[in-house]
């Protein structure tokens, strides 16, 4: 037996499409999931959209990673989850998905399906933050203020960092960092500032999360980074930092730069500074069920699963009022 679904396909770079097409019965160790909701990460897709540098997309391209659903179908080997049962899953954006049980977390019962969506963000910003040993104390900085900043910057506060300062050319993203406790604001530009040598934010943090992709970020990074500091490059560059000195800005300094990607997770077991993927995401859900990450806030808009061309248009045009986009599939 079959199931009729849609599915969103990047046909080539700027062209989004729901395709038709069927997903067999489960294999037993999987569970069908008629999907609820899906979030759009607004770093990676943008890139897949463009195709921009440091992607080897091959298209047509499936696109999302950030899914809740309901189980509608269970594999004759399944027993932690039943029918009914509402979980979490790095699926696609599409009307149903097929997953192996032991890829899904099941959502406690009063965790909102909408703040649920956020656990592969959230725990993708863990990981980050948990690679800088940040200390209790030590003064942090998020540079940019998008989706997976705003994140950053409350595990920053939640891991001790005192302040917790959050960096951005936007305003509005500015004020909504402060919303959501950033102790300190500031302005990216006049942090990038040719004066930065003496400059306010010079030398200021031990810890600072680079979550913008921008790859001249990482001068700014550096500069604003104390003796011995340690910087986790969470945002993808996509492209190349031109004319970096090395010697002065990492080198002298005592930096530590620390590779943030996803990919980069433990892969057997967890241990100090370096847990595997399905324990972030574990503790990203508890998080959000526990109220100690706010999410309502970051969800700048909603579209139906038939408008997900306009919600994809937020990307192309690099909306920067966009940061949760959710698309509603029920």
């Amino acid at each position: 037996m079959t199931t009729e679904i849609q599915r969103a396909f990047v046909i080539q770079p700027g062209v989004i499409r729901l395709t038709p097409d069927e997903l067999p019965s489960p294999a037993p160790d999987e569970v069908l999931l008629r999907t609820t909701k899906t979030l759009i990460s607004p770093g990676t897709e943008r890139a897949i959209m463009l195709n921009l540098p440091g992607l080897a997309v091959q298209y047509p391209k499936s696109v999302g990673y950030s899914h809740v659903g309901e189980i509608v179908q269970v594999g004759a080997d399944v027993r932690s989850l039943k029918i009914g049962d509402r979980v979490a899953s790095k699926s696609r954006h599409a009307s149903h998905a097929l997953v192996k049980e032991a890829l899904c977390h099941q959502l406690p019962p009063k965790l909102d399906d909408e703040h649920a969506t956020f656990f592969q963000l959230l725990a993708t910003s863990l990981q980050a933050v948990r690679k800088t040993r940040l200390e209790l104390g030590e003064a942090a900085a998020v540079l940019g203020a998008g989706l997976v900043g705003q994140l950053a910057l409350q595990v920053l506060r939640l891991a001790g960092a005192m302040p917790a300062v959050a960096i951005d050319n936007h305003q509005g993203r500015l004020n909504l960092a402060h919303e959501l406790g950033a102790d300190e604001i500031a302005s990216a530009a006049k942090a990038a500032e040719d004066s930065i040598a003496t400059g306010a934010l010079a030398d200021s943090f031990q810890v600072v999360v680079e979550a913008t992709g921008n790859p001249a970020a990482l001068q700014t990074a550096c500069d604003i980074t104390a003796f011995g500091g340690r910087i986790a490059l969470l945002g993808s560059s996509r492209g190349a930092t031109e004319s970096f000195d090395f010697y002065k800005r990492v080198h002298k300094k005592g930096i530590t730069l620390i590779g943030a990607h996803i990919d980069t997770a433990a892969r057997l077991s967890s241990a100090p500074g370096w847990w595997t993927m399905r324990d972030e995401q574990r503790t990203a859900l508890q998080l959000l069920h526990n109220g100690r990450v706010k999410v309502a806030p970051l969800i700048s808009h909603r579209f139906h699963w038939g408008e997900i061309g306009a919600a994809y248009d937020l990307l192309t045009e690099w909306n920067l009022d966009a940061l949760g986009i959710m698309i509603d599939w029920f």
